[in-house]
This record gives structure tokens, sequence and C-alpha cells, in this order.
């Protein structure tokens, strides 16, 4: 069976060198793998994009979830449920983002749920990785970096996203497979190493 696999994180946690170094791993064995991201370049994700970098303004919090629940719902049905009949699937991002963006309190968190129940009895990640990387520390590495900021990136936002992630792991972790995964010291190898070793059980 081909596995879908999500990787969550804080902006700056290193996700996208993990994907890589992850994608490039299921290649060194022969392994389809099929990467894609959330939000999506679909015309709902780019309207969710330009949110994101701040190009529209003033958009209600459960809009916004709701148009990254409609992103999502094409998503799953257009791309990743067809790729998964002949490749695994490494997706960034998935509805546990949107519980820890637009799920800013215990109320908000269930609706975000409740946006994303067209998605969830459909197809649930086979394996979920969160990288545990702290806000400091991702302030740290988005600042090195340089570049376009996104409107989450300050250490105050980071550190409600964190507490939000916490607050969604703990909902979905019944129901979910979810793996803490990582450090602010583990290199992206060591941390590939350790997934690797989830995946292969």
């Amino acid at each position: 069976m081909k596995k879908f696999i999500v990787i969550e994180g804080l902006d700056g946690s290193g996700k996208s060198t993990v994907i890589r170094l992850l994608t490039e791993r299921f290649t060194a064995h022969n392994l389809p793998c099929h990467l894609t991201v959330e939000p999506t370049k679909s015309p709902i994700g780019t309207l969710v994009r330009s949110i994101l970098s701040g190009e529209i303004k003033d958009i209600e919090n459960e809009a916004f979830a709701l148009l990254f629940a409609a992103d999502r719902y094409q998503h799953l049905i257009s791309e990743v449920l067809p790729v998964l009949e002949h490749s695994h699937v490494v997706c960034d991002r998935y509805y546990y983002s949107s519980m820890a963006y637009q799920g800013i309190d215990a109320e908000s968190l269930e609706r975000v749920v409740a946006y994303n129940q067209a998605v969830m009895p459909i197809r649930k990640p086979d394996m979920v990785f969160f990288l545990n990387v702290t806000p400091q520390e991702c302030v740290r590495r988005i600042a090195a970096r340089g570049g376009e900021a996104s409107i989450y990136d300050s250490l105050p936002e980071l550190e409600l996203r964190y507490a939000r992630y916490m607050a969604a792991i703990e909902r979905m972790k019944a129901t979910d497979n979810i793996v803490m995964i990582g450090s602010d010291a583990a290199s992206a190898e060591a941390v590939v190493n350790e997934m690797w070793g989830y995946l292969s059980n």
C-alpha cells in the first residue's frame, strides 16, 4: 500500500530541507514518491497565498479557514488520491496547519475540525511528522535565510502557533498517527533517518 505522509511544523522549522531529503531517500530506494504542498497552486490556493503574503488584507479568520478547507478538499480529490494509486505522497502541511493557524482558541479549533470534515473521512495520513523546533530557533533561521516573511513569522505569532499545534496534536492523537520528531539541534539528515525508521516498520 502506498503511504500518505504529512510533514508539519512552524515556518523556519526546516520542513523544506527535510522534505527534500525524505523524497530523495524514497528515490534512492527505487520507491515512487510524489511531493505536494498546501496551500496549493490552484485558484483557491493562489488566493490563500495572496492572503498569507499580506497582498490581500482584512480577511476574517473564519473565512480564511474555510478557504484552506476548500483548497484542501480540491487538493485531495484532484491530486493526492489519484497519485496514491501508484506512488507514495509526501505533503507539506495538511489540516493540522489549519488547526494551528486558524484554530486560535478551543472554540475555533473545533470549528476548523468541522470545516475539514469533508476531508478527514476520505483520507487521513498514514503518518504525520511534526518537526519539534522551538519558535525562538525558527525566528533565528527565518532571519538567517532572508527573503520575504509571511504574516506569521514574528516570535509572538510563532509562539502562539506552537501552542496551537500542541492543542491540535492533543486533539487528533487518538485518531491520527502523529510523531513529534527533531529538535533545535538535530540535523535534517538525522531527522530524516529517524523518519525512515518509522516508515520502514
